[in-house]
């Protein structure tokens, strides 16, 4: 990279003051960290930068990924260091005064959710909650799909279709199976969040009180991470896995192959 790009890429980096930083992908993949990521992060910790890990996986609960993440990366995370479509469908419920629910969501997310108040209801849920299901079964699936025809609304937790998975593979996401309930019942989701939506972003800038001006999205992804931060005026750079081809309709900021050269960038700061 020319030395004119990489000091862009550090103005642009010193400029910042909270950081949203894409999990899968970007930092890890499932379960285990890229190389580099653990030295950015005690990077932007060194130059006393705010930063949230912003996922859309909400396969398990925030505990639980939290420790996992911990593990990986080496690094003790606080829990407001971690953002995930947990936390934005919990504040909507509350908001809404929702209590009881019933969905295509994870064992570990249902168990969370009981946890702060809510009930599993599987009988006369006030809301259906489509996630990414890692337990997913046929007879869920239609038990969901009949409370939908009887009139429950349902709410997406993120529209990811895919999530990168092991061996550069990618597994069925909750975009998918959100497909499958809408086209059984000819109904789409009273709400959407998780990345790309405006909703996450004005639950960060309320909860954080930070500012877009102030915030710089780091993410493998045009779709979620990069379309996120064109549509709210946010400052990006895009981690491209060493894709050649160029972004269609929203662009970066700027962009680097991988979260290791983004830190190889920054590291002398």
């Amino acid at each position: 990279m020319a030395y004119k790009d990489r000091k862009r890429i550090m103005e642009l980096v010193a400029s910042k003051d909270l950081f949203l930083l894409d999990g899968d992908g970007t930092l890890y993949l499932w379960d285990k960290a890229y190389n580099g990521s653990n030295l950015f992060i005690k990077k932007l910790k060194e130059l006393k930068k705010n930063f949230i890990i912003l996922s859309n996986n909400d396969s398990q609960s925030k505990e639980n990924r939290l420790e996992l993440l911990s593990k990986e990366l080496g690094i003790e995370f606080e829990e407001n260091q971690l953002l995930l479509p947990n936390d934005i469908i919990e504040d909507f419920m509350l908001k809404k005064h929702i209590k009881r629910f019933d969905g295509l969501i994870s064992e570990d997310l249902k168990k969370e959710l009981s946890k702060k108040g809510f009930i599993a209801d599987i009988k006369r849920p006030e809301i259906i909650i489509i996630g990414f299901d890692v337990d997913l079964n046929y007879k869920k699936l239609i038990r969901v799909i009949t409370h939908i025809n009887n009139g429950v609304k349902f709410i997406l937790t993120h529209s990811d279709p895919l999530c990168p998975y092991r061996n550069k593979q990618e597994i069925p996401d909750a975009g998918l199976m959100v497909n499958m309930v809408s086209e059984a019942t000819k109904k789409t989701p009273s709400n959407k969040f998780g990345k790309p939506y405006k909703s996450t972003i004005n639950y960060i800038i309320k909860k954080y009180g930070c500012n877009r001006g102030n915030m710089l999205i780091i993410g493998d992804r045009i779709n979620t991470d990069i379309k996120m931060a064109v549509e709210n005026d946010i400052s990006s750079i895009w981690i491209t896995g060493g894709k050649r081809t160029n972004p269609v309709n929203y662009y970066p900021t700027e962009s680097v192959s991988s979260i290791g050269e983004l830190y190889n960038i920054i590291k002398m700061m």
